[in-house]
């Protein structure tokens, strides 16, 4: 049996992890009708220039890339990028469980606990925290994988991301996550990057020949009630 999902929100530490992990998805239940809600904790790339120059502010891309996908609501807050750790868990919580209880989700989304990059495992975490049962509306809680940090995990001792869900693409739900891609400029990187056009193609097509379908996104199934 297959439940309706009529209200989505998407857990994301950065901007573009929404559209690397699940952007597909996201412009087809968009399509399909579904009322998409995204929150991201960082609003920009600060961990990458110690020195505070350079750092891109990536609120215009994530509402571009948002735009793009059908996403209907985003809220960007302005936590350190890759210093989430520094945060105290209870303020984060507090900020999902805030989202969940004005948007009244149905489904949430967000990264896996199977991920090397710190900030995506403390989403991963608070956003199962606000979702949890008897909390509020979320009644399956979904996780993506993120190329180049949760495929690097297992490498580095973490648990493996092992999907139990593919959702079946059509092509233009594909181009439709490439577009939204490329508003984040040099987040897409070139092949053979994981995070090229050409390396997330084929991660598409790879999860989809694992269920015998042309394309997909593939997630880890942590909880739904029918």
């Amino acid at each position: 049996m297959q439940r309706t999902i009529r209200r989505l929100m998407v857990a994301v530490a950065h901007g573009d992890d929404e559209t690397l992990g699940a952007g597909g998805t996201l412009a087809r239940l968009a399509d399909e009708g579904v009322e998409i809600a995204l929150c991201v904790l960082t609003d920009d790339d600060g961990s990458r220039s110690p020195s505070g120059e350079g750092v891109t502010n990536r609120v215009g891309a994530i509402e571009a890339a948002a735009k793009t996908l059908g996403v209907s609501r985003v809220s960007i807050h302005s936590f350190g990028d890759n210093r989430l750790d520094t945060v105290g868990q209870l303020e984060l919580n507090r900020v999902f469980e805030k989202e969940v209880e004005e948007f009244g989700p149905d489904t949430l989304f967000t990264t896996s606990m199977s991920d090397l990059n710190l900030d995506h495992q403390i989403v991963s975490r608070c956003a199962r925290v606000a979702g949890r049962p008897g909390k509020g509306t979320v009644r399956e809680v979904r996780c993506f994988e993120v190329r180049s940090a949760t495929d690097c995990g297992e490498a580095s001792g973490m648990p493996t991301f092992r999907p139990s869900l593919w959702q079946p693409l059509d092509s233009h739900h594909l181009e439709r996550k490439l577009e939204a891609l490329r508003a984040y400029g040099a987040e897409l990187q070139e092949w053979p990057s994981p995070r090229s056009e050409r390396g997330t193609r084929a991660l598409a097509e790879y999860r989809g020949s694992q269920v015998s379908v042309e394309l997909a996104e593939a997630f880890e199934l942590v909880r739904v009630v029918l």
